[in-house]
């Protein structure tokens, strides 16, 4: 983010409780590595984000969190999600592995205007 201080983008962090550590107050601690303005965290306490993805990326249920997804401007959930324009998975394994070059390519387009 702070490569791209003019970048028109927002992220959304969604942390939910996957590993027995995980809890509100850990994912608030961790929020404090992702200070921009354009960031925003949420606790998922239900994992609702995993439900989604593992639907829309068809991604066993209990792998589907360390993701990164990228929606066009605009985007609008209604009944379903929106069709994501690129995401990234943390393992290679259940979709396209992420790496700072995968996500900084998959953001070029919204990071150069």
């Amino acid at each position: 983010m702070s490569r791209y201080p003019q970048a028109r983008i927002e992220v959304f962090v969604l942390w939910a409780p996957y590993l027995q550590r995980d809890s509100r107050a850990t994912a608030q601690r961790a929020s404090l590595f992702m200070t921009d303005r354009r960031v925003r965290h949420y606790w998922d306490v239900w994992r609702f984000g995993t439900r989604v993805y593992s639907e829309q990326m068809n991604i066993p249920t209990r792998f589907a969190w360390d993701m990164m997804v990228l929606y066009r401007p605009q985007a609008m959930w209604r009944e379903n999600a929106p069709e994501p324009v690129f995401w990234l998975h943390g393992s290679s394994d259940f979709g396209p592995g992420y790496s700072k070059d995968a996500l900084e390519a998959g953001l070029k387009e919204w990071l150069e205007r």
